[in-house]
């Protein structure tokens, strides 16, 4: 399976609790090591990590599409409070889970097909 395209989407910045810069980079640089693309602030992506300053979670209202994310609000991923510095690995854990269903389903649908070929 090629790897997955991850968006990360930025809210405006007005009232950071968080470090979003140094926490993108991280998620960016262990990403790429993961072998995925990584691409900001773009809707071109398979998975998107919506990163949010505060609480308002901003990134997330302008989501032109829906795709499967994370959302990171303050230090909150998925509405749940892990505190900054269980952000990032906790945001790789949920794309890692992404890929793991996605990688699961496409098996599932190769053995369907194979099946489904040799009934004749």
């Amino acid at each position: 399976m090629s790897s997955a395209t991850v968006g990360i989407q930025f809210c405006g910045g007005c009232n950071p609790r968080i470090d979003r810069g140094r926490i993108a980079l991280e998620l960016q640089q262990a990403l790429e090591g993961m072998g995925h693309r990584v691409v900001f602030n773009s809707p071109d992506a398979d998975v998107v990590i919506f990163l949010s300053g505060c609480m308002s979670g901003c990134a997330f209202k302008f989501n032109p599409r829906n795709p499967p994310y994370v959302t990171v609000a303050a230090a909150t991923v998925d509405g749940e409070e892990v505190g900054e510095a269980r952000i990032v690995p906790e945001v790789l854990r949920k794309v890692r889970q992404y890929n793991e269903r996605l990688e699961t389903e496409i098996r599932k649908e190769d053995h369907d097909c194979r099946r489904g070929s040799h009934a004749g």
